[in-house]
């Protein structure tokens, strides 16, 4: 390869690092909404989750969204892939702490899955949906 095409390949290679969604370790924000679904009448809000890798097909995952007391972030951790299936474990903030799981799937770039809290017993109780795509 001679020295000008070096140059060309390495100024490309940079350029795709510095690209979100193409860097291996840049982290991946979504926007989109969720859904809980309650006896009294469905509960609706945006939602906005950032992925930040730990690994192969690994992430710390943050969800923020606003509810009846204000703005929240749940945190925890996921595992699967950006093109595929995806599920992860999240924790609530404030005093509580619930649990929850989700789980679901990409199809052209966009997120749809399910939640579910914990119970104290340890069953999981189907709680909505929601849908991501990238920010």
């Amino acid at each position: 390869m001679k020295r000008p095409t070096r140059w060309i390949a390495l100024l490309g290679i940079l350029f795709l690092a510095a690209v979100p969604g193409f860097a291996g370790d840049a982290d991946v924000m979504l926007e989109g909404g969720f859904v809980w679904e309650r006896d009294d009448g469905n509960h609706e809000g945006e939602l906005k989750a950032t992925l930040s890798p730990t690994g192969d097909g690994e992430w710390n995952i943050s969800f923020e969204f606003d509810w009846e007391d204000g703005p929240h972030v749940y945190t925890g951790t996921c595992a699967g892939s950006l093109e595929g299936e995806l599920s992860g474990d999240i924790t609530g903030d404030g005093d509580r702490k619930p649990k929850f799981t989700f789980t679901g799937s990409f199809e052209d770039g966009k997120f749809n899955g399910t939640h579910k809290r914990v119970g104290r017993d340890g069953e999981l109780k189907s709680t909505g949906t929601m849908t991501l795509g990238a920010s």
